[in-house]
């Protein structure tokens, strides 16, 4: 059996994750790309192996650690190094969760994968969902969630804005701008529709 892959994405600080936590409490299984990809850089892993294996990242290690703030680094201060990370990790962190859904006897698997929209590799997907806020809420949530100034918050934001783009390429967008209880609602209503 083939379950239904549900993407959820979304632009920054817009609440994918506690959309995610919501549906798990509803008893779904939900897919962090990001934990994926935590697992496959820990030493030894896929992705940590193939980073360790391409020179142009030797700046991020000491010794066999990889320290993930240089990587950061790196990847910030350059945009082909960024790339050259992402061409090195999408295809494995893909692998993993596909080798996850196989394992699944779940009719409906949702996958948090926060750069879906950036990704070059495809990722077969039977529905989209986009989590958006409004740009004042973004800019609240971003300060309060990694302690960052106001001017550091919207540079951010913007670093990330194609939201024009992601709605046309998506199957349910849902405004999360009103808090906890208003996404329950809608994800209840949008449950009782069928919608995905």
């Amino acid at each position: 059996m083939n379950p239904s892959r549900i993407v959820i994405t979304g632009i920054i600080a817009s609440g994918k994750s506690t959309l995610c936590d919501i549906l798990r409490q509803k008893g779904f299984l939900v897919i962090d790309a990001d934990q994926v990809n935590k697992k496959l850089i820990k030493e030894g892993g896929k992705n940590y192996l193939a980073i360790k294996s391409d020179e142009v990242f030797a700046p991020a290690f000491d010794g066999e650690k990889l320290d993930k703030k240089k990587l950061a680094q790196l990847i910030f201060a350059d945009k082909e190094k960024m790339d050259r990370l992402n061409e090195l990790s999408h295809k494995n962190i893909i692998e993993e969760i596909d080798s996850i859904i196989d394992k699944s006897s779940r009719d409906k698997v949702f996958i948090e994968i926060p750069l879906f929209f950036q990704m070059k590799e495809t990722f077969p997907c039977d529905k989209i969902i986009l989590v958006t806020a409004k740009r004042d809420v973004q800019i609240q949530r971003l300060i309060k969630r990694d302690g960052i100034s106001l001017t550091y918050a919207k540079k951010k934001i913007e670093s990330q804005d194609e939201l024009e783009r992601m709605k046309e390429n998506s199957d349910i967008i849902i405004d999360n701008s009103d808090g906890v209880d208003k996404l329950k609602e809608e994800i209840e209503k949008i449950l009782d529709r069928g919608d995905f």
